[in-house]
């Protein structure tokens, strides 16, 4: 089959589950990969492709929705879409938007093989993970389990435009999953999906592997762990830093919760060439933070966390988020995330605004309360809201500071 699998990035920087299901592929299958821009529904269109799969998130789904329309229009190719959306949204997506013909839902490399090879068979429509519709009825079947992260193939960094950010940083991942299910973060999908097995660490070697393979072939300043739960086992990190340190000696980045930074991991990341390290504060209202977000480290801990790691001279950067779907406190709610900011005085401060994403429990809240404005569309968290009562607010920051790599 010639197949065409487009991503939602036009300034074609990596997207990691795009680029695992292009080589989870079959040999014998041709597949191009495409970031989307205008042009592409006539490059689809005049290719002629037996499948196109298309890969979103949900802040990206009104582009990828209306990419699919526009090439639907030009030419009948069948849809199959997956990403972080239609797993959020499951089989329901099909009736509400007629040109995609089929789902995958949850993790597609163990899905994409089975789809496949059983296409235009009517064993299609037994596979796992499969959304479709047949005879006018919407059907979703049983997720196979996650896969094993030590089957993964090499991902195809060649293949894309910009697989070195700006700044000199190349995001890699060690892990997938998390186990905490925050009131904002679509983990809390997954997590109802799959449960907590739905966290898993890469092989050590397979890590080590992939970076001496970024040394030989880009020129990159840092590597950077886009994954926040690194650190969650402590034997696992500690083994990836070290090496990463005796046998590739590059510097790195990485995300993590602030709970998981105390004096031995900070002495850890300090030996080993840590750059810099993301936290989310999020809210500085710690009740709120608490009781709204379930995210229930004390202000105490964060501070202390920041406070630790440039002590050793490790950067810092906050997430922080602004617009929570409680317009008449949110000003107070700002101040104290403002003032918390401070006196962390972090190397880069992040403030995107709040997004509803559905699956969660505030996405459900906001339904329920009549807060979200389905008639604005954003592309990024960093643009607008699309809650009721912030239409004249705007942020005053996306990112304060800068690091030094």
């Amino acid at each position: 089959m010639k197949i065409a699998i487009v991503y939602m990035d036009p300034k074609g920087a990596p997207e990691k589950g795009a680029g695992y299901i292009m080589m989870s592929i079959p040999k014998e299958h041709k597949v191009t990969l495409y970031n989307v821009n205008k042009q592409l529904p006539a490059v689809i269109a005049g290719s002629d492709y037996d499948l196109l799969m298309v890969s979103t998130a949900t802040t990206m789904y009104p582009t990828a929705a209306s990419f699919i329309k526009k090439t639907k229009a030009l030419c009948d190719v069948p849809v199959l879409m997956g990403g972080i959306h239609p797993t959020i949204m499951g089989a329901k997506l099909l009736q509400e938007n007629p040109n995609i013909d089929y789902l995958c839902i949850g993790e597609g490399e163990i899905f994409v093989k089975e789809f496949l090879e059983n296409y235009g068979k009517e064993s299609l429509f037994d596979i796992n993970n499969l959304a479709y519709i047949k005879n006018g009825d919407v059907i979703s079947n049983p997720l196979n389990d996650p896969g094993d992260m030590a089957k993964l193939p090499p991902f195809p960094w060649k293949e894309f435009v910009r697989p070195v950010d700006p700044r000199g940083l190349m995001t890699i991942t060690a892990t997938r999953g998390c186990p905490h299910s925050c009131t904002y973060c679509c983990n809390s999908s997954y997590l109802k999906i799959y449960g907590k097995k739905y966290l898993r660490f890469r092989p050590v070697d397979d890590v080590i592997d992939e970076i001496k393979y970024l040394k030989k072939n880009f020129n990159f300043k840092v590597v950077s762990f886009g994954d926040e739960m690194i650190f969650f086992n402590k034997k696992y990190v500690t083994e990836l830093f070290n090496r990463i340190k005796t046998e590739l000696n590059v510097s790195y980045g990485c995300m993590g919760r602030v709970e998981s930074i105390n004096e031995e991991m900070t002495q850890l990341l300090k030996s080993t060439g840590c750059k810099y390290v993301s936290m989310g504060v999020e809210c500085g209202d710690e009740e709120f933070r608490k009781k709204r977000l379930k995210r229930f480290m004390s202000n105490d801990q964060i501070k202390k966390a920041f406070r630790l790691l440039k002590s050793v001279g490790i950067q810092t950067i906050s997430f922080n988020m602004v617009g929570w779907p409680w317009p008449e406190i949110d000003d107070k709610l700002t101040q104290s995330t403002i003032d918390l900011n401070r006196e962390l005085s972090p190397n880069v401060t992040q403030v995107t605004w709040f997004y509803p994403l559905p699956g969660t429990e505030l996405h459900d809240y906001c339904v329920a309360h009549d807060l979200i404005n389905y008639q604005k569309v954003i592309r990024s968290y960093h643009e607008s809201s699309i809650i009721k009562g912030y239409e004249n607010k705007k942020i005053s920051f996306h990112s304060r500071g800068g690091l030094k790599v």
